[in-house]
């Protein structure tokens, strides 16, 4: 219980002591007294906030000290302050509350400073604040559940009902993310399944592009590419006037000067690779010339598959790579989405559960009440 009271410098009150006895203690006085400035000094002691308005004009600070005895809770009290540090000795607790001219606050318990949150945790053990309008709460109809919960001890039903509301709104909040993503994967989903669709039906490669562009371009030049290999065979291989020809005069040329001076035969090895040189280049230009040919059905296949391929380049490129890039992410993103639509059906059995929880809760609370009703009306 409260014992002893020191206010000084508050408000308008320059020093009181208010010594309470036991029992019940009752101040009186006219309107403007003081009845309020001092359960206002109390409720500061007891950690509501400060503020500068609340210390005396033209003083440097205000404070409030309260002296407790704690009686028939002291065992309990004194474990409550021990797991915060703070001790009672003799069943005494002496708490006080500084507040300067600036707004800043100060608190000790028993010479301890503390916060003003830990004071408030103290005060609220200690002492219990009732407003002169407090009974209208009567006629509200939460304080009326909290009424009958306490006079039915129903406070651990209630705090398994809060659980299992709390559960259901989860469940549904995740429910409710889970359905839209899947709605937005909705609209993904058709863009992935046209990259990936699109990659595979042109069976693209790396380096599709470039080899692609260079079947185009040999097709498109064909009869160009076929001439001008023919005329390279030609070149190398016409009887009269062809490289090879040509060589050969060369060759019976070198014969005729190595019968006279046999150092020129060092030169027969070097021309006959020359020969042998000329001979496969003439061949390779005779089957180019041979495999080369116009193809025009071919050609507007490839220029259809280049023009496929473009789209997929302006919309996801620039280059190839990154086309491959992005279909492989699509694939990774479709597999995600199908073990998302797994999840979904996860959530919602989820909440179901939850809300069978909620309801089961619900029914044990209202039976718990309405028998607790009956008594509570025949008590009242």
């Amino acid at each position: 219980m409260l014992t002893e009271l020191r206010i000084r410098n508050v408000a308008v009150i320059d020093q009181v002591t208010l010594v309470l006895a036991p029992g019940l203690n009752v101040l009186t006085g006219e309107t403007g007294a003081g009845k309020s400035l001092v359960v206002g000094a109390l409720e500061l002691l007891l950690g509501e906030r400060a503020a500068a308005d609340r210390v005396r004009a033209g003083c440097d600070k205000g404070s409030v000290e309260g002296v407790f005895e704690l009686g028939g809770r002291r065992e309990a009290l004194a474990a409550f302050l021990d797991e915060r540090g703070l001790e009672a000795p003799d069943g005494l607790l002496v708490l006080r509350r500084e507040v300067a001219a600036t707004g800043r606050s100060r608190a000790w318990v028993n010479g301890t400073p503390v916060t003003a949150a830990l004071l408030a945790d103290v005060g609220e053990q200690l002492v219990t604040v009732h407003g002169q309008h407090e009974a209208r709460q009567l006629a509200d109809a939460g304080a009326q559940r909290d009424l009958l919960d306490a006079f039915a001890g129903a406070e651990p039903l209630r705090a398994r009902m809060a659980a299992a509301v709390e559960r259901q709104r989860r469940c549904a909040a995740t429910v409710d993310a889970l359905r839209a993503e899947a709605t937005e994967a909705g609209r993904r989903r058709e863009e992935w399944q046209a990259l990936v669709r699109a990659v595979e039906e042109l069976r693209l490669r790396p380096g599709d592009d470039e080899q692609l562009d260079a079947d185009i371009r040999r097709l498109a030049h064909a009869e160009e590419l076929q001439g001008a290999a023919q005329q390279a065979v030609a070149a190398l291989s016409a009887e009269d006037r062809g490289a090879l020809a040509r060589l050969a005069t060369v060759r019976r040329a070198l014969a005729q000067v190595a019968r006279i001076d046999p150092d020129a035969a060092r030169w027969e090895p070097v021309l006959e690779g020359a020969r042998v040189t000329l001979d496969e280049l003439a061949r390779d230009f005779a089957g180019y010339a041979e495999a080369v040919e116009a193809d025009p059905p071919r050609l507007r296949a490839l220029e259809a598959r280049r023009e496929a391929l473009s789209a997929l380049l302006r919309r996801h490129g620039p280059a190839l790579a990154d086309v491959l890039d992005a279909a492989a992410a699509a694939r990774a993103g479709l597999a995600r989405l199908d073990g998302e639509g797994a999840g979904v059906a996860e959530a919602e059995e989820a909440l179901r559960e939850a809300e069978d929880e909620m309801r089961r809760e619900a029914v044990a609370l209202s039976a718990t009440r309405a028998e607790a009703a009956r008594r509570l009306e025949s008590a009242v």
